[in-house]
């Protein structure tokens, strides 16, 4: 009987440990739950915060496009209304040619097969057209310019392309001319091998 007794009081008191463990457990449960809604809730915090960083990436890269057109019209307006203090040094009696000048020419190049559609349209889309005789060697000339605030390989390479149709047009040497703010001395020297010329002037 005692032993009855104490079987009874030991499995009494392992129900009540079960009873406990299940209550811990269910508790185990309910945080675990919490902890599942929490990361999730995290999970929409961060996906939400990857969002808004995408879209103020986006608004940068627009206003540093934006800026950086702004910064290059000033650029041209500027050269365009001085060419002559930034050409006055290599040409005298420089002189600015209108396109409108030109566009006859264009057109009737064009039509006697002198020239493509495409062409004229490159010609068209150059910044700036100079004359004049250079000092150093008494030659008329014509300067095919590119204006653009930071240089690169594809400018100096459209230069070239534009200045070779513009003398086939012409009939007359055309130099191509790059004039910028930010260029690197190798691509200045890279041009200037390419019979290109570089202008690098300041930005004030």
């Amino acid at each position: 009987k005692q032993d009855v007794e104490v079987l009874k009081d030991k499995t009494e008191k392992i129900e009540q440990d079960v009873a406990v463990l299940k209550q811990d457990v269910a508790v185990l449960k309910q945080d675990v739950a919490v902890l599942k809604q929490d990361v999730a809730v995290l999970k929409q915090d961060v996906a939400v915060l990857k969002q808004d960083v995408a879209v103020l990436k986006q608004d940068m890269k627009y206003l540093k496009g934006e800026v950086g057109r702004l910064k290059g019209h000033d650029f041209e307006r500027r050269i365009r209304e001085r060419y002559y203090a930034y050409f006055g040094r290599l040409l005298k009696r420089a002189k600015l040619i209108s396109f409108q000048e030109l566009q006859d020419s264009l057109e009737e190049a064009v039509e006697v097969g002198l020239i493509t559609e495409d062409e004229a349209d490159e010609i068209r889309w150059l910044d700036l057209l100079i004359s004049g005789i250079i000092k150093s060697n008494q030659k008329e000339v014509i300067l095919g310019v590119e204006v653009s605030y930071s240089i690169y390989e594809e400018d100096i390479k459209r230069a070239i392309r534009r200045s070779d149709i513009l003398a086939t047009l012409l009939k007359k040497e055309v130099i191509p001319a790059i004039v910028g703010v930010e260029v690197s001395d190798d691509l200045i020297k890279s041009a200037e091998e390419s019979g290109v010329l570089v202008i690098k002037v300041n930005d004030d």
